[in-house]
């Protein structure tokens, strides 16, 4: 007799089995949360998003996992295309920062140092590199918006890395496509007040202190919040801070 029904290989013994397996392995390589707050978590606009993202690494599935990988594996990648094209690349001791007593840091993904000459465009070095893989949908609302409107989070991260490393050249953003292995790239301008980062940076202190708290947050906080609550803040000029600390 003819079997017409569809076959689904997914729900399979075989596939099932071996994807449990993978699913507990994965369960006992759970990292701990960081002892820092990152430069890629703090731009969230609900400080509780930002506490929870901190103090309490989520479980994910090994396929979330494997996302992580393929954007670290995308940026290698980029990187060496970077390399090849005759852009050179400060060593990795000069990417990374930390402030608030250790409290806060950040590693880029690199800082730019020389390139080739390119037609019609100037580029002003030392610059930061920022690299993301997208799936198609968040691409394509990159590529229609731009960085800031699209993603905050990202361009606070940015923005973080050039007044904490000081390196305030306009930033070279990479984006790939993980669907089509398309690349785009954007110049983000250090002095863009309407960036998200720089209204974070100088509101970090209370925001860490406030998110340190051993109360835990019952509702969402916004940074705009953090701020009115600072008064002394307003209108404080977003700099670089000195060094040891905020």
């Amino acid at each position: 007799m003819l079997d017409f029904n569809r076959v689904n290989i997914s729900a399979s013994s075989v596939s099932v089995g071996i994807n449990e397996a993978i699913e507990r392995a994965a369960l006992r390589s759970i990292r701990q949360p960081r002892s820092y707050l990152g430069a890629s978590i703090v731009g969230h606009e609900c400080l509780r998003r930002v506490q929870y993202d901190w103090f309490c690494d989520p479980v994910h599935a090994a396929r979330t996992y494997e996302i992580f990988e393929r954007g670290h594996y995308f940026e290698q990648r980029s990187r060496q295309h970077l390399v090849d094209a005759g852009f050179r690349f400060a060593p990795s001791l000069a990417l990374a920062f930390s402030a608030a007593d250790g409290l806060l840091r950040g590693h880029a993904d690199g800082i730019i140092i020389a390139g080739p000459d390119l037609p019609g465009l100037y580029l002003i070095y030392p610059l930061i590199w920022e690299h993301k893989a997208l799936g198609a949908k968040g691409w394509k609302k990159l590529e229609r918006d731009g960085l800031t409107k699209a993603f905050p989070e990202y361009a606070a991260q940015v923005a973080l890395y050039q007044a904490y490393l000081d390196v305030t050249n306009p930033a070279l953003f990479t984006a790939l496509n993980a669907d089509t292995c398309e690349r785009l790239s954007k110049l983000k301008a250090a002095d863009d007040r309407d960036t998200f980062g720089w209204s974070l940076i100088p509101v970090t202190r209370p925001y860490l202190v406030e998110t340190l708290s051993q109360t835990k947050l019952q509702r969402p906080i916004s940074l705009a919040k953090a701020r009115r609550r600072s008064g002394r803040l307003a209108g404080h000029r977003a700099q670089r801070p000195a060094e040891g600390g905020l």
